[in-house]
């Protein structure tokens, strides 16, 4: 071929790759130019339809578009996040990602129909809320130590309640159990509320449900709190310890909720969903709203959440492999 032609070829090579760059970094660009969605694996109403929703508004506002929220619960999140999979990786679909469907589904889903880490990017963390690990106050139990004790005494003998099989509920008395070296029956129940009616009413003796769950009860002095699984102790529970404080690590985040998107969205798109998430977390209506649902704001890079999906997988994967569960 002619040294001219095969420099004509060469150019228009070159115009072709840089007109397909200029698309693609117009069109990041300009994102979003049309309404994103938020999928949520949970039904309206919810404490994570709440926060998913406080999220959409404050974060559309920062971006200039309106962030519509999808509610398609069912599955254990299974349907959720397949929609969002469905869709293309152009930073318009958004899935609330928790730690049921980033790493707990992993153990209960054999096999599950996407792989957290590989098929999703994590965008923003939005929040972490704290399990209390509790027991019924006819049992005698006021301690971590008192539990101890007991559960060791007669293995099997004393019952826990959980919100269902594979729950969060269910999976966090597993693990604290296993890290303990004690052995308790777990009852599932239709959800959170029934188990702690169980708990309350002696069917069960100890429960863990969210510190929001939880609060009024022990305040009430229905249940007697144990240990927090958080970072540090509640502002409504001073008195309370944390886990770590008891000598029992690897507790700090147990729940957790974030915006992911599927693998493959842009870097910049990326970027920019996690700045405007700023406007969320800074929001004075946002904060109480938050606190009130006992809920603690949770930031940082777009990193964090599959760093925070890698640590918790590697966590407990061994312990919650070796339940062998099975969720339908």
């Amino acid at each position: 071929m002619p040294k001219a032609i095969t420099n004509v070829c060469k150019i228009l090579m070159g115009v072709a790759a840089a007109a397909v760059t200029a698309t693609t970094v117009y069109a990041q660009a300009s994102y979003p130019s049309r309404p994103v969605r938020l999928i949520v694996s949970q039904a309206p109403g919810g404490s994570s339809d709440t926060i998913a929703r406080m999220w959409a508004e404050h974060a559309g506002k920062a971006i200039g578009a309106t962030i519509v929220v999808e509610n398609k619960p069912g599955a254990g999140g299974l349907i959720a996040a397949q929609s969002a999979l469905n869709a293309p990786a152009d930073g318009y679909t958004l899935l609330l990602g928790s730690v049921s469907l980033m790493v707990l589904n992993q153990f209960t889903y054999k096999p599950l129909p996407y792989n957290p880490e590989k098929d999703f990017v994590g965008v923003t963390m939005l929040t972490t809320v704290p399990f209390v690990l509790s027991a019924n106050p006819a049992t005698g139990i006021k301690t971590l130590k008192d539990l101890t004790e007991k559960a060791k005494a007669a293995p099997g003998k004393l019952n826990f309640a959980s919100a269902g099989l594979g729950n969060s509920t269910h999976l966090a008395v597993e693990l604290v159990s296993n890290a303990l070296g004690i052995s308790m029956t777990h009852i599932p129940y239709k959800g959170e509320a029934d188990g702690i009616l169980a708990t309350i009413g002696g069917q069960t003796e100890v429960m863990a449900p969210v510190y929001g769950t939880a609060l009024p009860h022990i305040k009430n002095h229905k249940l007697n709190p144990l240990a927090v699984l958080s970072p540090q102790r509640t502002p409504e529970l001073p008195d309370v310890p944390t886990l770590g404080e008891l000598g029992v690590k690897g507790f700090d985040n147990m729940g957790w909720s974030a915006v992911v998107a599927r693998a493959g969205t842009p870097a910049d798109i990326v970027e920019k969903l996690n700045k405007a998430t700023t406007a969320f977390h800074q929001s004075p209506d946002v904060q109480a709203k938050l606190k009130s649902m006992g809920v603690i704001p949770m930031s940082g890079p777009s990193a964090l959440v599959m760093e925070t999906v890698a640590r918790d997988a590697k966590a407990w994967g061994p312990t919650l492999g070796a339940l062998n569960l099975s969720a339908k």
